[in-house]
Formats: C-alpha cells, sequence, structure tokens
C-alpha cells in the first residue's frame, strides 16, 4: 500500500543504503499509517526499509504524547521536583524519570555533534555566550557584574536580545 506525502525532510535511516542521511532525494514515501495516533511509516524506494516518521528524533520509542512530553521538559527546567511534575502532569514518576533521562542525553549528544561539527570546544563556546550575553546587556543600558557570575537563562543567553530572538522566531516556546 503506497501513499504520496510530503517526505522532502526525511532520510533514509539504513547505514547500508546508498541514500542514507540524504535529504529531499524523493526516495522516502508515504507507505502506511500506524498506531492509535496515526504515525506515518515511511519506506525508502532505494533500499525498501520502513521506518517511522519520528525515527532519529527525540520522541522515538517514547509512548507518551509529544504535547505531554514537552509539558514534562518544561516543568522540570522551570525547577519543579520529578514527583511534583509526575503529579502536576498526570504521569508516573518513572516515566517523568525515563523522560528526563532521554532529554539530557539527547543535549548532551546534540552538544557533542554541534561542537565537533564546528570544530568549537565547550569552554570557548561558553566564554562567546557570555560575551553576547554582555552585549546585549549593554545596548540595552545595563551594567554587567565583573566576573559575570550572575545566573544567566540559557535561551536569552543563545538568542542574545530576547526582543529580537522573538521576532525571529529564535526564542520562545521552543518547540
Amino acid at each position: 500500500m503506497v501513499f504520496s506525502a510530503e517526505t522532502a525532510g526525511f532520510f533514509c535511516p539504513n547505514e547500508a543504503c546508498p541514500d542514507y542521511g540524504k535529504k529531499g532525494m524523493g526516495n522516502i514515501i508515504l507507505y502506511n499509517k500506524y498506531g492509535r495516533d496515526n504515525r506515518r511509516l515511511l519506506k525508502c524506494r532505494t533500499c525498501n526499509f520502513k521506518f517511522s516518521e519520528r525515527r532519529n528524533t527525540f520522541f522515538f520509542g517514547l509512548h507518551t504524547k509529544e504535547s505531554k512530553i514537552r509539558e514534562v521538559i518544561m516543568y522540570l527546567l522551570e525547577g519543579m521536583s520529578f514527583r511534583e511534575t509526575a503529579a502536576t502532569a498526570g504521569l508516573d514518576k518513572d516515566t517523568v524519570l525515563r523522560i528526563w533521562k532521554r532529554f539530557v542525553a539527547y543535549c548532551e549528544e546534540s552538544m557533542e555533534g554541534l561542537l565537533k561539527e564546528f570544530d568549537i570546544k565547550l569552554e570557548d563556546l561558553i566564554i562567546l555566550l557570555y560575551q553576547r550575553r554582555g552585549q546585549a546587556r549593554r545596548s540595552h543600558g545595563t551594567a554587567i557584574p565583573d566576573g559575570g557570575a550572575t545566573p544567566l537563562n540559557f535561551w536569552e543567553t543563545l538568542c542574545g536580545d530576547k526582543e529580537l530572538a522573538t521576532e525571529e522566531g529564535l526564542c520562545g516556546e521552543h518547540e
């Protein structure tokens, strides 16, 4: 059963495939839908490998809805405990812990990949972010305390000027 669909953003995850990792090649097609959320089952026409649309994403293998997972992560980032988050989100504490462990591992993996891709050391990135934050504060007329030891909002730091970043869609909800 073969359907047509927009699949340009997907690539074949089969390492043995000649089209492995190449997006927009036209080799990925919608093969079927499955599960209660009607997830797309995709197929590579080159090697006939079938895979979920969530393959190679943070959400792959998690059976909780994406919106609930995002909610859990935001609660934890705001400083709620695992038990408080579980009670607020209506989930089991072990599920919240599993989501958090996966999130932390995914962040570490992503950061490691970015650092390798751009050939930069973590220490240099931290210094760059602190400097960027300092320039954004100076441009708004606010002085930076010596040593830069104030706690920073990661997203504001990453985006620099929060107003500009929100206009450009770089910050905000981070969905």
